[in-house]
């Protein structure tokens, strides 16, 4: 990675290269397109929002090319952009601001624009989403794994979570293109810069109060509340995963076998996501007030 960052660095041809490159890899793994951000957000973090809007528009056009010239189309390109301007925008505040902390819970307000874009453009979200999810759940009705009987509620439950969902996953996505931006410029020019900064991640407490109403409303019935509600829980929930997780690695990494209980603690996470991402979420919650790392700290000190 540290090879791929300091290609980044090289110029502005190099910078919107990768960029370029990863985008269109995303198309086939999305995974990619955390990766194309973090590229764009490195460049941010090290000269400047100006030089990352240029490898941006750049990149966008030179997307939108490859697009046209293979598929026909070269609108998809615009999502691109809309992947790289937010990052700008975060590395351009944590730039200034110099507060990972501060960053990460900004991002929360791409994920509101989410959820208030789907009410604003669709007339019925859920409604939406039920059309969308229609077809594939009937290929699991007819491929067994489903009786049909079942199939309309699952779907209505699923429509009833899904604008949350997706405005989780641009938090999300946002998020992790941001770390990684930051650990590339740590690795850069700050070693072991990145480690630190993210180990002492936490959140606001007031930020804890509306996380703990979140927590309240994901376990009530799906029809006590307004389904917006539900949805900004979600969101909510998704910023609590995120400090769980850096109380995790903070915890851990003060044991000498913190590589160890890591790959642990990821390989639950795949098999076990949403027990896993709970527990983490709660784990997030409870460190606004009780700040475990402090204490393990302390505790090792006076052990």
């Amino acid at each position: 990675m540290k090879g791929l960052a300091s290609f980044v660095m090289r110029g502005l041809s190099q910078s919107v290269m990768v960029s370029t490159v990863l985008a269109l890899l995303s198309l086939i793994l999305p995974l990619f397109g955390i990766l194309s951000a973090a590229s764009v957000g490195l460049v941010t973090l090290r000269n400047g929002a100006k030089s990352g809007i240029i490898v941006s528009l750049l990149a966008t056009l030179a997307c939108g090319l490859f697009l046209a010239v293979s598929f026909g189309n070269p609108v998809p390109a615009l999502v691109f952009l809309l992947q790289w301007v937010p990052v700008v925008l975060l590395g351009q505040f944590l730039r200034a601001s110099r507060s990972l902390d501060l960053s990460i819970q900004s991002a929360l307000g791409f994920g509101l624009l989410a959820i208030l874009g789907q009410y604003l453009l669709l007339e019925d979200p859920t409604g939406f989403w039920q059309t969308q999810l229609q077809p594939l759940v009937d290929q699991l009705v007819t491929a067994g794994v489903m009786d049909q009987v079942n199939s309309q509620a699952v779907v209505a439950r699923l429509a009833g979570w899904m604008s949350g969902v997706l405005a989780a996953g641009v938090f999300l996505q946002l998020s992790c293109s941001l770390l990684v931006a930051r650990w590339w410029q740590s690795l850069l020019y700050n070693p072991g810069g990145f480690r630190e900064e993210f180990h002492r991640f936490r959140l606001h407490k007031a930020l804890g109060v509306v996380g703990l109403a979140a927590i309240v409303i994901l376990l009530m019935p799906s029809q006590a509340l307004p389904e917006i509600f539900r949805h900004l829980a979600i969101l909510l929930s998704a910023i609590l995963f995120l400090a769980g997780l850096a109380v995790t690695h903070g915890v851990l990494g003060m044991m000498s076998s913190s590589g160890l209980w890591l790959g642990v603690v990821y390989f639950l996470l795949i098999f076990l996501l949403p027990q896993v991402a709970m527990v983490l979420a709660t784990i997030g919650l409870m460190d606004v007030w009780i700040d475990f790392r402090a204490r393990f700290e302390r505790g090792r000190s006076t052990g």
